[in-house]
């Protein structure tokens, strides 16, 4: 009984080892031909030609909105010192998450 659970627990690490290998094998970025990782301006430049590959476009009324609570927010602590600007500010915050 005992050699066979020792058979199991080998058998069960020879799995964990063999996902933690395939892991480690694995890559997070995908590399370059020669085998150098990609440049933050390589990935800007894939990530713009994704985009437009897609055909992106943010929702109108949703800036719109945006631009209204802004335009508001600018109104209201027109008149105010920092600090009470920075508390409206986070009770915006709060009301938006």
């Amino acid at each position: 009984m005992i050699l066979l659970e020792m058979i199991i627990l080998i058998n069960n690490e020879n799995k964990i080892i063999m996902k933690l290998k395939q892991l480690l094998e694995g890559y997070a970025w995908e590399r370059n031909s020669d085998g150098s990782l990609p440049t933050l301006a390589d990935s800007t430049a894939k990530h713009e030609a994704n985009l437009n590959e897609v055909g992106f476009e943010p929702d109108s009324a949703v800036v719109d909105a945006f631009n209204q609570v802004v335009k508001s927010y600018r109104t209201v602590t027109k008149g105010m010192d920092d600090d009470q600007a920075y508390k409206v500010s986070q009770q915006l915050a709060e009301f938006f998450t």
